[in-house]
């Protein structure tokens, strides 16, 4: 796990060295142990590197092979290294380290662009190809690793983050509308695009070539094939399946010369992850949990955490956090995101990686099983869409209405309510993920900031005819794995857990087990009310009863008591200080109602302000200071 940065001038400018070095330095937290750069005429790469497979000075980079004809740096890792160099030496390459970045650079030498079929793990590198001048960046199938390019007609320059780029003063920082509306609806930007103009991310499952001043980007994975529409081949075979495959790759990421441990929530995913470590024969294994200081269950699994760790007799620990921490933090999270950001649980993210960086230098985490297994509960209700409708009409009665409006917390009940008479699928289902909707938008910018074309569905319609599933529960998880998955879920953990020089693994995104799990039909994976019940079946020999049986709920962080209790004032103070309302993009007669209608009414706004708290904060450390 490190961090990337280069340059190729496309007018054949030498490159500035110290400018590679400054985007190099700006990525320390993401490699602490080394760092180097190579800059020859206008090709300049820099590399701050996260020490864990082979430790010694024959890992540094960029690295480059023996006629320093092709150099390569490289973010993250490659599971499968060993054997793939076993294949390599047997057609007579010769390796001088043992890392996989150098299985990396010797596959590029015998497949070219094919290599990448041949890769799993998790990974962003570049490559450049001195004898055929060009660059060849890469990004891993599901997206676990960011790169992001700004690219016009005398540079292309790329980083593992943005805030490299932006040591180039020449790269304007100017707000993209698109961006803008993608970031106030969904809570976070959508690729390629990112909240700023001319800055791009690849997308997962994409590579990139630059040669003779044109970039080609092409697509080498897909998430969905023709094998998700294979017939039902029963229950016992898809629960064997799983247990197989996601054995396997829990093995596969526990490779690493540094200690290892486990984020434990006590949900279903990283329970089992040490469920597989433990019958991997793994001693000693540490395993670490965060909580708040509020009591009940939807702030709080540090209960269900213990029991598995009491299960398993892991080296337990655990974080409890409070109001306090959450302002200390606040700001050193927007530096680290680069880009406004929504999801509230970065915040615990950054704390538990923190926290566990003193025992530990690699995590397992269970993220993706959620969206390759079916775990969130608005797969039951698409699932059960006309059953739902039927409640849908009980709910809408005046009396069960007044009721539903009168206690925040059933917030859930409101969002049924107005989403499922929805006829429009898309429209319905991504109804359930937006933070401001377009009624609300329309009220909050100011009229003449947002351009027509600007919608914050574009992505989402592109996608939503190329999964041509019959099964319009498995087009809509499609969906999140293309979207939702790398752009919000495994943004929210790698950048608070590189700001802490903490690499993360998930087992759950090896891709020949979502590409297993994509074949099972929605029937196995939600049934009736139950989440994930072909995985739970999976797992049920190795895991406590309570933790099988537990409802779902997704992990929780209490803005919504704190911004009315002891942050009260500084979400005041940040969202209607002079700077803000100065800015010139919102109706604050708007920012003011939803923020009466918070703390007076007791309506549930306190996401939509987050998003403007977080827009704001962030504009003043990236835009301001520009």
């Amino acid at each position: 796990m490190c961090g990337i940065v280069g340059i190729y001038n496309l007018k054949g400018k030498p490159v500035d060295s110290f400018l590679i070095q400054r985007m190099t330095d700006v990525l320390k937290h993401r490699g602490p142990d080394d760092k180097g750069i190579f800059c020859h005429n206008q090709i300049g790469l820099g590399h701050r590197r996260l020490s864990i497979i082979d430790l010694s000075k024959a890992g540094h980079q960029p690295m480059s092979n023996e006629e320093a004809s092709v150099w390569i740096i490289h973010n993250g890792e490659i599971y499968n290294f060993q054997e793939l160099r076993k294949t390599l030496t047997g057609l007579a390459h010769k390796f001088k380290s043992r890392t996989d970045t150098e299985v990396i650079l010797h596959s590029y030498q015998e497949w070219g662009v094919n290599c990448l079929e041949k890769f799993n793990g998790m990974f962003a590198f570049a490559i450049w190809d001195k004898r055929k001048q060009q660059i060849f960046l890469a990004r891993d199938r599901l997206g676990q690793k960011p790169l992001y390019y700004y690219f016009d007609q005398e540079k292309f320059v790329f980083a593992s983050e943005i805030k490299a780029i932006l040591q180039d003063k020449s790269i304007q920082r100017e707000l993209d509308s698109q961006g803008i509306v993608n970031y106030f609806t969904f809570g976070h930007s959508i690729a390629p695009g990112t909240i700023y103009k001319g800055i791009k991310k690849l997308l997962p499952g994409h590579y990139l070539i630059l040669k003779n001043g044109k970039i080609e980007i092409k697509q080498y994975w897909e998430a969905y094939s023709a094998t998700t529409e294979q017939e039902d081949k029963g229950r016992e075979y898809y629960q064997q399946g799983i247990r197989e495959l996601f054995e396997k790759s829990v093995k596969q990421r526990l490779i690493s010369d540094v200690p290892l441990g486990v984020f434990l929530s006590g949900g279903i995913d990283s329970s089992s992850i040490v469920a597989m470590m433990a019958k991997c024969n793994v001693s000693h294994i540490k395993t670490f949990s965060v909580g708040f200081n509020i009591k009940g269950k939807e702030f709080n699994e540090l209960s269900d955490a213990e029991i598995v760790a009491n299960y398993f007799k892991t080296e337990h620990h655990q974080v409890v956090l409070e109001e306090l921490d959450l302002v200390n933090t606040l700001n050193k999270l927007v530096y680290h995101f680069d880009e406004p950001f929504g999801d509230a649980a970065n915040f615990p993210v950054f704390y538990i990686s923190q926290f566990a960086k003193n025992y530990v230098t690699v995590a397992l985490t269970g993220d993706g099983g959620d969206e390759i297994f079916g775990g969130y509960r608005r797969y039951i209700i698409e699932r059960n869409h006309s059953k739902f409708l039927v409640l849908n009409w009980l709910l809408r009665n005046s009396l069960v209405k007044e009721f539903a409006n009168s206690l925040p917390k059933f917030r859930r009940v409101k969002r049924l309510v107005k989403t499922l008479p929805i006829k429009d699928d898309l429209l319905r289902y991504t109804n359930w993920l937006t933070f401001f909707s377009e009624e609300m938008r329309n009220q909050l910018f100011r009229s003449d900031l947002l351009k027509n074309e600007d919608n914050p569905l574009k992505v989402y319609k592109e996608y939503f005819p190329q999964n041509n599933s019959r099964d319009l529960l498995k087009t809509f998880m499609y969906l999140d794995q293309k979207i939702l998955l790398p752009d919000r879920y495994l943004e929210k953990v790698d950048k608070p857990s590189m700001a802490n020089g903490l690499e993360t693994r998930a087992p759950f995104l090896d891709h020949h087990l979502v590409e297993f799990a994509n074949s099972i039909p929605s029937k196995y994976k939600i049934k009736g009310l139950k989440t994930k019940y072909i995985f739970k079946q999976a797992m049920k020999d190795f895991l406590p009863e309570q933790i099988l049986r537990k409802r779902k709920h997704g992990f929780s962080v209490p803005i919504n008591l704190w911004f009315r209790g002891k942050l009260k004032d500084y979400l005041f103070e940040v969202i209607f200080d002079k700077k803000t309302k100065s800015r010139g993009y919102f109706n604050f007669d708007y920012i003011e109602k939803l923020y009466r209608c918070y703390q007076e009414k007791n309506q549930p706004f306190d996401s939509q302000l987050w998003l403007i708290l977080n827009f704001e904060l962030w504009h003043r450390q990236f835009i301001d200071k520009n």
